[in-house]
């Protein structure tokens, strides 16, 4: 997400002073990119979306899937669950979020945990996926789907994160982290 916020726009997103692209799989880099593409046709008001932004988060979230399989058509294997948010205090959680889906999303009925690439909790995927690469199914554990609930997610209601501030806001929203 730093990385994000001192991109310089370029083109193709911009990379950070220092910054690379190296170390993002191929075909996730390409789910970010795909991602920036689409989003406008779903937040018709959203400006500045790059994909840098989409990385900084899936860095973050997953470390962009790496050590998992990732196929042609963006399905990632074997899935990725976050810790089971009971308030436990396992993974840093201590409110404890209460099943939403009967385990559909998350694989558990107990409590809700977050999913995929881009770790959303079933509840905020219900808001926000869409399917991306066609196969007619909205997917938090496919790189393209998640990519684009991700970009959805931060662009709101029409943010426009050229601007920092909006930026900033559209980041801590996702995560309440600094």
């Amino acid at each position: 997400a730093y990385l994000a916020l001192t991109s310089a726009a370029q083109d193709d997103g911009g990379i950070a002073q220092g910054g690379s692209a190296a170390d993002i799989p191929p075909r996730m880099l390409t789910a970010y990119k795909k991602a920036v593409q689409q989003v406008s046709k779903h937040v018709p008001k959203c400006r500045g979306m790059r994909w840098p932004i989409l990385a900084g988060i899936a860095k973050v979230e997953s470390n962009h899937a790496v050590g998992r399989n990732i196929a042609a058509n963006g399905d990632i294997r074997p899935r990725i669950y976050g810790v089971l948010l009971n308030g436990s205090g396992a993974g840093g959680n201590t409110i404890a979020f209460p099943d939403t889906d009967n385990g559909r999303g998350d694989g558990t009925a107990s409590s809700e945990r977050a999913v995929g690439p881009f770790q959303f909790l079933p509840s905020t995927w219900e808001g926000v996926g869409q399917d991306a690469n066609g196969d007619q199914i909205t997917d938090p554990h496919n790189a393209d789907d998640a990519a684009l609930g991700a970009a959805i997610y931060l662009c709101g209601n029409g943010r426009d994160l050229t601007q920092r501030s909006q930026l900033k806001a559209a980041i801590f929203q996702y995560n309440q982290s600094q």
